[in-house]
């Protein structure tokens, strides 16, 4: 009785681990949520927020998080998931959905060039 009660722990905590890693794995974006999350991103332009996702492009009216866990305000502001204290976008900047802040004219040539490619591969 006690090594079927053994055997019965070690079996969940067995199986408790690898969901534990499988769930781990889940959370990793892949290849295309990364390429996604460069082509949307919210810039700076004008004295405006502007949110450019899935093509479009519309002014920022509320505060959005991105994937990270950064939250951006209508103000050009943004905190980063575990920071205290707020960082402004300058003008001309974009910060894409992973957090990670860029050049938008940069950030815009990267996304031309790989449109370009994607309507040569077709």
């Amino acid at each position: 009785m006690k090594t079927l009660i053994k055997t019965l722990a070690f079996a969940c905590l067995t199986l408790g681990l690898s969901g534990y890693a499988l769930a781990a794995d889940a959370e990793k974006p892949t290849k295309e949520e990364k390429q996604a999350a460069e082509m949307n991103h919210i810039a700076m332009k004008d004295g405006k927020l502007w949110v450019m996702k899935d093509g479009k492009t519309m002014e920022l009216k509320e505060e959005a998080t991105l994937m990270d866990g950064t939250k951006v305000m209508t103000d050009g502001s943004y905190l980063e998931k575990d920071a205290k204290e707020k960082k402004m976008l300058k003008e001309g900047e974009a910060i894409t959905w992973e957090g990670k802040v860029k050049d938008h004219a940069k950030l815009m040539k990267s996304i031309e060039k790989k449109q370009e490619k994607e309507k040569e591969a077709k």
